[in-house]
């Protein structure tokens, strides 16, 4: 017995050399027969449809032998002792689901489903779907999600198959081992992507007691803060206006409140965000430099629920339920500042008293500002395949100042005074005069979506889109001047009343209005492929302003309008986007893509293809090196008049004078896993061209030059190397990060800085970011951030000349010649837990913003500073000095937020 199995074993290893050519499959049967001592059985009528076989190896083993012939086919083979079974293979079967959570029964985004048996696992979608193609048999499937006990089930499967998960969140953010098609920074495809959930967006220290998503990202390598305490984001060397903001997949223009420090987006209504700063997958376009992707919450199909915060400025309210039981569901959250509410009854009893005291001459005043955030979702399930997802916000900030003031007097004129009529020489003249200045600036944004999974592979998404910016700013003023003449010891008198109303107004604004239709496709296992098409009809009124001028009085009334600008721009945006994410073995996982858009513009047509390619290798269990390439087209500029976000910062279109932005974006880098750390070291390089700035010289309101003639186009090259260790799980978690970068701006054509390359404004050289969150038990948790870089550049003369006209004037050798002093700020955050009866909950939290109060400067001041010298120089000196200007001190801030 020992010497057959030694025999068998020996042929199984026996090397075999086959050299045929459109040779009948059964005579190359035969030939390894005799070779390796093994006896084929099968039914014959199994071959009768094999074509002829060409095939030459040399020296090969038997079992790649039999790969290599039957791999590709409807035929298995089995080697059992010294025989090999040739029958039909089985065709795998397809499980696909949802994953929920189980009380609210919210869908869960880039929740894992693996089979421990085979070995194979999928993800779920934006949606919650999932699709797993396993062989016929018994299966063991394990959902898991970060932050929720992972659910398994085993059965036995024989055809295609649905099966749904519903996990139970944990109490403490525990780590869990997630297998198959991981997520986690090591495993994912791509380079560059972050995913922030919403209970670290609340556990991070707030600004005057806000939670913030952007300035969550400002604490990410790569991401550059701009201007103190402004919800900006400078990624990787690009500007302001190149990062896109999705909403549900929907795009948002104007993602910011209070001149840019706080953002629109509401932390209570937030489920998960996706941040890309590089490798962009094909399914994204219209901006080069980041992109956000913020997914709101569903809704609880099942209990009402909700949250209640008081904070300094602000108060914030969610509530959520079903509107029928396991049917629909609704989320709907509001946020609103009310310092207004405070300010404009105390301004108006102080107005009524002045009128009261002084009815011939009072002042009265009505000012005011503030925001609010509006967000609704409906989620309506109409099966366990088809659903329908109602979403709206609206956000506006408001600044208004209304001003009613009355004069009145009398007085007499001797025969030395100018009076309008010598015949009179007594005067009663009465002004009313009424200012009323008004501005307002938002965002209002509606989809409708229906998701319907068509079948157990392919999943739908069809969306109707509406999206609109717009700022108004109007000023209105009007004097009324009443003149009764009249003569002393006499009768006679004449009354002159003069009138006067000036209305300045001044609007822009984009309207968006289209549909997207995109596409999940799972053949099979190793290939995950979206695909879809996008269409929006953009109304640009990128500047819109005039005056009128009523004069009136006894005798006549002119009306006089003039149009300084009122130009519209309509605009037809078309795209289509393919990418497939291929596992090519168990170490090499690829996405490529293509995006494809088309811009309309004035008669002109710009057509784009812009390939996306992002590789991951393993190069062991615990680290993986990635390589991504993505080229990025922009249609839409912003141009700013100011370091802070204002309602007269204009949207303007690509036009057939302007050219769309371009860039091309290399970056790499190594990933690793070491003691519960996510490592990561990833370096970059992005050139972009036709950037769009104000030609020096121009500005907002530069004479009657419209926008495209204030403007001009140049270069841009960034490049640096990122680092950064995170640790997510248990009850100390956090990150640090480093930044090493440059960004140059560069117009050849002269129009600024004489052609010469500079620095951008917001190049900071270095960068350094640490986080650290620790929860001590169910009551109590900290938090603190660290944040330091190299300060901004600044333009400032270094001389001073006379000109021909004998004046002194600047003498400024090149822009961004300067460079600010380095910032760095600590921030701290307490949060109290009060846990109530009934799953109610109270949150006291206490949040210090720039801990140890450092000076960070602001705005540089050029000044004189007196010098001091001996008695003898008998004259006094002074010297130019920089004052630094800086806004924000320590400031604390605290908020209550009460959850049932």
């Amino acid at each position: 017995m020992l010497a057959v199995c030694s025999f068998l074993g020996a042929s199984a290893q026996q090397n075999i050399t086959i050299n045929v050519e459109k040779q009948p499959v059964a005579s190359v049967l035969q030939k390894i027969e005799k070779q390796s001592g093994y006896t084929f059985s099968y039914n014959p009528a199994l071959l009768r449809n094999f074509p002829p076989v060409t095939l030459q190896v040399e020296n090969m083993l038997l079992q790649p032998l039999l790969e290599k012939l039957f791999g590709k086919t409807d035929i298995q083979f089995i080697i059992r002792d010294n025989y090999i079974i040739l029958k039909e293979r089985q065709k795998n079967v397809t499980i696909s689901g949802f994953i929920h959570e189980s009380g609210s029964r919210e869908t869960l985004i880039g929740a894992n489903v693996f089979d421990l048996l085979s070995q194979k696992g999928a993800v779920s979608n934006n949606f919650g779907f999932f699709s797993l193609s396993l062989p016929p048999g018994e299966v063991r499937l394990r959902g898991s999600y970060v932050g929720y006990t992972s659910q398994e089930i085993t059965f036995v499967v024989d055809n295609d198959t649905v099966i749904h998960f519903f996990l139970e969140p944990t109490s403490l953010l525990k780590e869990v081992v997630i297998e198959g098609r991981q997520t986690g920074p090591l495993h994912n495809v791509e380079t560059g992507k972050i995913t922030l959930t919403t209970q670290t967006l609340q556990a991070l220290p707030s600004f005057l007691g806000e939670k913030d998503v952007i300035k969550t990202l400002q604490l990410l390598p790569g991401v550059a803060a701009g201007t103190e305490g402004v919800a900006g984001m400078y990624v990787r060397g690009g500007n302001l206006d190149e990062n896109l903001y999705l909403v549900d997949g929907n795009p948002l223009y104007h993602v910011n409140h209070l001149g840019g420090m706080f953002s629109t987006f509401n932390p209570e209504a937030v489920k998960t965000m996706d941040f890309y700063k590089g490798s962009f997958p094909a399914r994204y376009g219209g901006r080069l430099s980041s992109v956000v992707d913020v997914r709101m919450n569903d809704g609880d199909m099942n209990k009402l629920g909700g949250t209640a915060s008081i904070g300094l400025i602000s108060s914030r309210f969610n509530f959520q339920g079903p509107l029928v039981k396991e049917k629909t569901s609704f989320n709907v959250s509001l946020r609103r500042t009310y310092l207004d509410l405070i300010v404009r009854p105390a301004l108006y009893f102080v107005g009524k008293k002045d009128e009261k005291d002084n009815p011939d001459d009072y002042n009265r005043s009505d000012v005011g500002y503030f925001f609010y955030d509006f967000n609704v979702k409906v989620n309506h399930k109409f099966s366990e395949q088809s659903r329908l997802y109602l979403s709206v916000y609206d956000g506006k900030d408001k600044l208004f100042l209304n001003m009613n003031a009355k004069s009145e007097g009398s007085y007499n004129l001797d025969s030395d005074n100018n009076s309008p009529n010598p015949a009179f020489n007594t005067h009663h003249e009465i002004n009313k005069n009424k200012t009323n200045f008004d501005t307002g600036w938002g965002t209002r944004m509606a989809s409708l979506n229906w998701a319907y999974a068509i079948n157990n592979k392919l999943f739908s998404n069809v969306a109707l889109i509406y999206s609109r910016y717009s700022s108004d700013i109007v000023m209105k003023s009007s004097s009324e001047k009443e003149l009764t003449l009249s003569e002393e010891n006499s009768d006679k008198i004449e009354r002159r009343v003069d009138k006067t109303k000036e209305n300045t107004h001044y609007r822009s604004g984009i309207q968006d209005i289209g549909y997207r239709l995109e596409f999940d496709y799972t053949p099979v296992n190793n290939h995950f492929i979206r695909f879809g098409t996008s269409l929006l009809h953009h109304r640009f009124r990128p500047e819109q302003s005039g005056i009128t001028l009523i004069t009136e009085n006894d005798t006549e009334k002119r009306n006089d309008t003039v149009t300084f600008a009122n130009e519209r721009v309509l605009v037809k945006e078309l795209s289509f986007y393919a990418e497939d994410e291929m596992i090519l073995n168990e170490r090499m996982k690829v996405n490529a893509g293509v995006h494809f858009s088309g811009f309309l513009v004035q008669g002109r047509s710009y057509i784009s293809a812009q390939p996306r390619l992002s590789a991951r290798y393993l190069l062991n269990n615990d680290w993986s090196v990635k390589v991504s390439y993505g080229k990025m087209n922009q249609y839409v500029h912003l141009l700013q008049s100011s370091k802070i976000s204002l309602p007269n910062d204009l949207w303007v279109p690509i036009t057939k004078n302007v050219k769309p932005m371009v860039s091309h974006q290399v970056s790499g880098g190594l990933f690793g896993r070491w003691r519960r750390f996510d490592l990561s070291l990833e370096g970059y390089y992005k050139s972009s061209r036709n950037q769009v700035e104000y030609r020096e010289g121009t500005s907002l309101l530069s004479g009657n030059l419209n926008w495209e003639q204030r403007i001009t186009q140049g270069l841009s090259k960034s490049y640096g190397v990122e680092m950064m260790a995170s640790k997510t799980f248990g009850n100390t978690s956090g990150w640090l990060g480093y930044t090493l970068s440059w960004s140059n701006r560069h117009f050849p054509n002269g129009e600024i800085n004489r052609g010469l390359v500079y620095p951008a404004k917001y190049d900071n050289r270095h960068k350094i970011n640490a986080v650290v969150m620790r929860r001590f038990g169910r009551k109590f948790d900290v938090s603190t951030s660290w944040i330091y870089s190299t300060g901004n550049w600044a333009t400032l003369a270094k001389q001073k000349y006379i000109n021909d006209m004998g004046e002194e004037t600047d003498y400024i050798d090149k822009l961004n010649n300067f460079k600010m002093p380095s910032y760095h700020r600590l921030d701290l955050s307490f949060n109290y837990y009060r846990h109530k009866k009934k799953g109610r909950l109270g949150i006291w939290n206490l949040s210090i913003y720039n801990a140890y109060s450092h000076h960070n400067s602001f705005i540089l001041v050029p000044a004189t500073e007196a010098e001091f010298f001996t008695r003898e120089e008998k004259q006094d000196r002074s010297k130019p000095v920089l004052k630094s200007l800086s806004i924000f001190p320590i400031i604390p801030s605290f908020s209550y937020t009460y959850k049932f």
